[in-house]
Order: structure tokens, then sequence, then C-alpha cells
């Protein structure tokens, strides 16, 4: 998995900023870093990974649902976890496949429980201290990070899926910002992996609840 660094250097090098074997100066890669930062809150924001629920905890320990935005108002509350698995619930269809056909392993698995969805997000806001903390789950190293104060060094989300991809998204997003060059293949790839980002054909097909009026 590629780490904030080798996003926002593959990033630079995408606009004609950075060349091949060369580090960025310390204030290129502080400005990279905090774009990249905002790109992981604007495709939460933007419901590209579905819309926010928002809860009040009122107990003193509370675990996090996909997607919800916490507000910790209460010192009673005192304790919230992100959760590892979460119950399955009738809303989770197509059947998984051992449920499906007898042709897959008949060992026996977990029907109750399931990893979090991929791109699954989690916001806590704390009345009491002002701060705001965000988790973007990806699936595809089963864990949560937060986003708002990721380092240079540390893993980057999103990156084991397509690294390039991530790369040509964040190089359109500091183009203008740093007076590059886009090239076409670099547009075309950050569009692809918006998309792929949105419609998540890798990930298990889920139908939504629907409201009726």
């Amino acid at each position: 998995m590629a780490t904030c660094r080798d996003i926002t250097n593959g990033a630079l090098r995408k606009i004609g900023k950075l060349a091949g074997g060369r580090e960025p100066r310390l204030q290129d890669s502080t400005d990279a870093l905090d774009a990249l930062r905002s790109l992981y809150g604007y495709l939460v924001n933007s419901g590209a990974f579905g819309r926010m629920v928002d809860v009040v905890p009122t107990g003193a320990a509370y675990v996090a649902g996909e997607n919800e935005r916490i507000f910790r108002n209460s010192s009673i509350t005192t304790s919230i976890t992100l959760p590892e698995l979460v119950r399955r619930d009738q809303y989770d269809r197509p059947r998984p496949y051992p449920e499906e056909t007898a042709v897959y392993s008949t060992d026996t698995v977990n029907g109750d429980m399931r990893p979090p969805r991929d791109c699954a997000f989690v916001a806590i806001q704390d009345a009491f201290t002002g701060q705001t903390v965000e988790y973007l789950y990806d699936s595809q190293i089963k864990k949560w990070t937060s986003i708002r104060d990721l380092a240079l060094d540390d893993q980057a989300p999103l990156s084991e899926r397509d690294g390039d991809g991530l790369k040509c998204l964040l190089a359109t997003r500091i183009n203008d910002e740093f007076g590059g060059t886009l090239g076409d293949m670099t547009v075309r790839q950050a569009g692809q992996f918006t998309q792929s980002l949105i419609t998540r054909f890798s990930s298990p097909a889920t139908v939504g609840r629907t409201e009726f009026f």
C-alpha cells in the first residue's frame, strides 16, 4: 500500500512539478498533503460514499455505525469505538454466496455479521472540545483511518485499489495551485478512479432503503 508521500510525490510528477527520483521541497509536500486530506473530506461530504446519518449517543459507550455523524454532547458518553464487524439486516441483498447454492463451500461462516461496507465513514463531533474527527473505511485492507491528521509517511486510504488513479485525482486538485500541466491520460484516469469509487462494483451489491410518499 502506498504512503501519502508516494501519492503526493506522484501527483506532483504528473503535473510536471517534480522530476523522477527527486524529492519535493518541504512546503510543496505540505501543500500537496493538505490537498490530499481535503480530497478525502470532499469525497465523504460530496455524497460519493452515501448519505450521512446524524446520531446523538446517550449511553456511556457507543459503537459507531456506517456513515454516521455522531454528535457527542453529553459527558456521560465517554467511549465511541469504530466497528470491526457490523450486523447484517434484511436490506443486505443479494444473499451471501454460501446461502445461494450448494456449489460453494459448506464450511461454517458467520452469516449474521459482515465487515463494514467499502468506503464507509464515521464523523465524530465533540461538543466539549469543539473538534471533529473523520474516519474512512477501506475494505481492501479492512482498516479505519483518520483522514484529518494524515502524515506523509502514513498509509494513504484508497491507494491499495489503484494508487496511480489516486495520484491522478490528486493531480487534478493541485494543478491550478502549482501551475502545472495536466495530460489527457491523467484527466481520464482521474475520472475513471472517481467512477470506481462511486460505483464500487468490486464490492457486494446491496439494496438501499426506499421511501415512498
